[in-house]
């Protein structure tokens, strides 16, 4: 994701990897904060991705940061409220799946 961010901000040298890589897992920590499954995060899907990139854009780049910056809390609030990111949608699925196969 590293070089993702990199190619997207046009940065061609290492001076700044320690920095976008704190911002990177400072996005995966406050998505974890909301709930989101730690596996998804560690292995995140297209809609994952995207809102950690959008999140390390909204301190990396100053011009757009509170276009980015809005943009990220949409998608967060997307996330928190869809089933399948959540903990406890993951949690109340795996409760269903037991319910049908002890009714089976």
């Amino acid at each position: 994701m590293l070089e993702e961010i990199k190619k997207i901000q046009g940065i061609n040298h290492n001076e700044f990897d320690s920095t976008i890589n704190m911002w990177i897992e400072s996005a995966k920590l406050d998505l974890k904060s909301i709930g989101i499954v730690d596996a998804l995060i560690d292995n995140p899907n297209s809609l994952i991705k995207t809102a950690i990139i959008t999140y390390v854009l909204s301190f990396a780049d100053v011009s757009n940061a509170d276009l980015y910056a809005n943009s990220y809390a949409l998608q967060k609030d997307v996330l928190r409220h869809t089933s399948e990111y959540i903990i406890d949608g993951l949690l109340k699925d795996e409760s269903k799946e037991e319910e049908e196969i002890d009714g089976i």
